[in-house]
């Protein structure tokens, strides 16, 4: 059985957090997660890679951080894997409701309730229920 994969969308100035901090209790899960940072080289058409993976995922986690609404690559990764009718997560780490509306990120999303980065730990949990899951279907 394949592993359930994850891809983690975020922007450059979160990857220390989401390196260190957020992707080892989604790895503890026992799910597999890309990260584009420092996996894809330098001269490599990192939009082939890119859209690889979202096209593999089974879920998206996607971190909404002042950082992350400036990157549009972002806004194509949640767009990409909502065509596909794939699992999307999205946790709220500085910008309100408010501004996510302003935004259009809350349309975007649809019905999807946002996770507040407090409530990680929830997350995880059942996370790690639907790895299972797969794992066993």
């Amino acid at each position: 059985m394949a592993p359930y994969r994850i891809f983690f969308s975020h922007g450059g100035e979160d990857t220390y957090i989401v390196k260190q901090f957020l992707r080892p209790k989604v790895e503890a899960s026992g799910a597999t997660v890309f990260l584009d940072a420092g996996r894809i080289e330098y001269g490599e058409d990192f939009r082939k890679t890119i859209f690889a993976e979202l096209f593999g995922c089974d879920e998206l986690l996607v971190l909404l951080t002042p950082s992350s609404l400036k990157r549009p690559w972002v806004i194509a990764e949640i767009g990409a894997v909502l065509v596909r009718d794939k699992r999307v997560v999205a946790i709220r780490y500085g910008p309100s409701e408010g501004e996510l509306q302003a935004l259009g990120i809350l349309s975007l999303l649809g019905p999807i309730s946002l996770l507040r980065m407090e409530d990680f730990d929830k997350y995880v949990e059942q996370l790690t229920r639907r790895v299972a899951e797969h794992c066993h279907a």
